[in-house]
């Protein structure tokens, strides 16, 4: 189970090395002990939105600025957290830490894999992403004296090719060409009309496109039978 959870999110493990290192880096430039970097990355474990806090902080801005803009960014969670309803029927402490830990790419690997009621698969992916975040940062901590004359904004390409990478395992294990059409076509709308939370709105809208052709589906197979 572990040596094919950890098969599986691979290529997660070198995005999050490579986006947790660029995290550290950035979060020592506020000259602040490493040590709440870590723990920044093992407690709030937030992705982009540590990365937002980073000017925030720089500014001395409010723990609310952060708050209001971790919530913006993350909204996007709440679909995640629709359709694993009946996936993460555990135990409360175990329930809890899956929900705080459940990320972008740990829902691309898990939902993907058609792997049903498979709990020790499910917890031991979203453990070993928690990880590979905490590793990330622990490495760009300690490489931030090292490298921070360079010009590091070419990590935060590796995010963009992470999502590649994802759709395309997902693609291949569900051959479901209407879903990845509606999610593309969604985003490109929003970004053409110009709305700032593009991510949030073509989700939000994919979601109901969807959600509207399976219900048209299902009453026409129910009709047919009929």
């Amino acid at each position: 189970m572990i040596i094919e959870a950890l098969k599986d999110s691979k290529p997660t493990a070198f995005g999050y090395l490579l986006l947790g290192g660029a995290f550290g880096i950035l979060f020592q430039s506020l000259n602040v002990h490493w040590f709440y970097g870590i723990l920044m990355s093992a407690m709030v474990y937030a992705g982009f939105s540590q990365f937002i806090a980073i000017p925030i902080l720089a500014a001395h801005g409010s723990l609310f600025s952060i708050a209001i803009a971790t919530f913006l960014v993350n909204l996007r969670h709440i679909f995640y957290g629709i359709a694993f309803l009946d996936k993460f029927k555990v135990n409360k402490i175990l329930k809890g830490y899956l929900i705080f830990g459940l990320t972008d790419e740990c829902f691309s690997i898990i939902s993907s894999k058609n792997k049903i009621n498979n709990r020790k698969y499910e917890a031991t992916i979203v453990i070993l992403c928690h990880i590979y975040w905490i590793i990330g940062t622990f490495i760009g901590i300690f490489l931030h004296k090292e490298i921070s004359g360079f010009d590091i904004n070419f990590l935060f390409f590796s995010l963009v090719a992470l999502f590649a990478i994802l759709t395309v395992d997902s693609f291949k294990a569900n051959k479901d060409i209407y879903s990845l059409s509606t999610g593309i076509l969604t985003y490109i709308f929003f970004k053409f009309i110009g709305v700032q939370e593009i991510l949030f709105f073509s989700m939000l809208t994919s979601f109901f496109i969807i959600y509207f052709w399976i219900f048209l589906s299902d009453n026409t197979e129910e009709k047919d039978v009929i």
